[in-house]
């Protein structure tokens, strides 16, 4: 799972075939707790990487889906990957 930070084209000038890459940086986000629901939200939760290497440059074409992180707390985030009108009144 990664946070979307940034969408980019580049454009190879000095190829024959000028090519178009379009890429996307993201931030790298490590499961909680093995990645299992949190039992009082039904939710995973997800917190940036122990170890600090959690910036990467992506192709687009690499991301499969999309879920809503939102910031609980200090550190973990909550993934909610049922985006409704009663979880935004919720949350929000």
């Amino acid at each position: 799972m990664a946070r979307l930070l940034a969408l980019f084209t580049i454009r190879n000038i000095l190829g024959q075939a000028a090519a178009l890459y379009r890429l996307a940086l993201v931030c790298i986000l490590d499961p909680i707790n093995g990645g299992r629901f949190h039992i009082p939200s039904g939710h995973i939760r997800v917190g940036n990487r122990i170890n600090g290497r959690d910036m990467r440059i992506v192709s687009i074409g690499a991301v499969i889906g999309q879920a809503q992180v939102i910031p609980s707390g200090e550190k973990p985030w909550i993934v909610n990957h049922r985006i409704d009108l009663r979880m935004f009144n919720e949350i929000y």
